[in-house]
């Protein structure tokens, strides 16, 4: 994405989240949006709404199935993105206002990879691990296996990251001895 193109799905985005903060809307307003996220990405809408062979009434009346279910100010919203024609951007801004909406309110994913399943115990002190080192308020703790880090555990939040597998200490070891 060109650097203008950016600007400008940022200033959209950036936008919606301070009237949804602004009128203390945030939840339905995510809610709408990560709607609108789920269908895009479970049905390629965006190589749709990219199309050059789509006409804008069609793009159009695709916005406007979303309108008819979601929230007051998602619709306006929409009706926005339709006024300016920007409807094949509509993607690209929901993912961002997803991002800077877990900035506001310092709300990330933790993502925990372990080689085998954990306890919920084990789950409880992770979760209180990652939102005191990592800065994290609030998080919802997304466990994913991978046998091959062999032990231990890689917390990702933030964009920040603990790892304490037995294969990145290897990794380390092998190259200490070089």
């Amino acid at each position: 994405m060109e650097k203008k193109t950016g600007t400008l799905v940022e200033q959209y985005a950036m936008s919606l989240l301070e009237v949804a903060l602004e009128h203390e809307q945030l939840a339905p307003v995510k809610a709408d949006v990560e709607a609108i996220v789920a269908i895009f990405e479970d049905n390629d809408l965006e190589t749709v709404m990219s199309d050059f062979a789509l006409s804008r009434e069609d793009k159009a009346s695709i916005i406007k199935l979303f309108q008819e279910t979601s929230s007051t100010y998602v619709s306006n919203f929409l009706e926005i993105i339709l006024h300016n024609e920007r409807e094949d951007l509509l993607y690209a801004i929901c993912q961002t206002f997803l991002v800077k909406e877990a900035q506001a309110t310092n709300t990330h994913d933790i993502l925990v990879t372990t080689a085998i399943e954990m306890s919920d115990e084990q789950k409880e002190r992770l979760l209180a691990l990652a939102k005191e080192k990592l800065t994290v308020a609030h998080g919802r703790l997304v466990e994913r296996l991978d046998q091959s880090i062999i032990g231990g555990f890689i917390i990702n939040a933030n964009n920040k990251v603990i790892d304490t597998s037995i294969k990145s200490q290897l990794r380390q070891f092998k190259q200490n001895l070089k």
